[in-house]
């Protein structure tokens, strides 16, 4: 799967509100109109997976060395998709490690390690390394396809 960013700020999140907010103050998507994200507009990026929580999908990319969910309405999808080697897991509410998180989708350590996001937004090495990895074999599968 792969996404183009179309915007990269708090303020084109705010059509995707379900309420009217002033710029200041924190949308669903954790964005104040003044946020500022650090992807690039017309960049494409490799989806590595989604996180859904709280009702909100955000796309697993990185951009720079930042590996970070970024909310859906800043990309358009542009290859839809799914990876062969993507897993799927669901939580309940009463989860104590993630109580906001819905759904998970992707590599197979995404899923199922319930520390290795949090570590990828940390800046690990060894998760990095992990995603890094994944990555490399998601891109020959997709090149395999074309």
């Amino acid at each position: 799967m792969k996404v183009r960013c179309v915007h990269n700020t708090g303020e084109a999140l705010r059509a995707y509100e379900s309420k009217e907010l002033n710029k200041d103050e924190l949308g669903r998507f954790g964005a104040t109109g003044h946020t500022e994200y650090g992807v690039k507009i017309g960049k494409e990026y490799v989806v590595m997976g989604m996180l859904m929580g709280e009702g909100v999908l955000g796309y697993v990319i990185d951009d720079g060395g930042h590996i970070s969910a970024y909310p859906y309405p800043l990309f358009e999808v542009t290859e839809n998709n799914i990876p062969s080697t993507w897993f799927f897991k669901s939580y309940k509410n009463t989860d104590e490690s993630y109580p906001y998180q819905e759904t998970v989708w992707g590599y197979h350590e995404l899923v199922f390690d319930d520390a290795h996001y949090e570590k990828l937004v940390e800046g690990d090495e060894e998760a990095e390394r992990i995603y890094f990895k994944r990555k490399i074999e998601l891109e020959k599968e997709q090149a395999q396809q074309q």
